[in-house]
């Protein structure tokens, strides 16, 4: 100890000390903010609006339940099954006259401001946070 003293001054400890407690909270601050983000994804809604803007909400935190939530919406080319699971959601099924099933193969969505977009049924289904700090998306 009497070596450190030697060659360390009172303010390059202070300096060490600092530098110590900076980086512990540097390590613990993500996981700190993870937490409170999933915490705040409980309060978002999923959005499933159909071709005659009929606008169905689902609250995140009613799908954490042991069975799926399962919706059915009619388009003009047939009805497409909607998914809504453990916090996610997905167009499970999309009518037969959907000729690349695109949004189907989007698979799940969980994030404020994600969407899935059927154009051939015309179907829209977002998730929306009101503590969101998305604005906007463009593509």
């Amino acid at each position: 100890m009497e070596i450190i003293n030697e060659y360390l001054s009172r303010y390059d400890k202070l300096l060490i000390l600092i530098i110590v407690i900076l980086s512990m909270i540097m390590i613990v601050y993500p996981f700190v903010d993870a937490y409170f983000k999933n915490n705040s994804n409980q309060q978002a809604q999923i959005y499933i609006q159909d071709s005659s803007n009929k606008i169905t909400k689902i609250k995140i935190s009613d799908t954490y339940q042991p069975e799926p939530i399962i919706i059915e919406v009619e388009g003009p080319i047939g009805i497409s099954i909607i998914e809504a699971h453990q916090g996610k959601v997905r167009l499970k099924e999309a009518p037969i006259k959907d000729p690349a099933k695109t949004c189907e193969k989007i698979g799940w969505i969980s994030k404020s401001g994600q969407s899935i977009i059927c154009v051939p049924n015309r179907i829209s289904i977002w998730i929306e946070n009101s503590d969101s700090e998305i604005d906007a998306v463009s593509w």
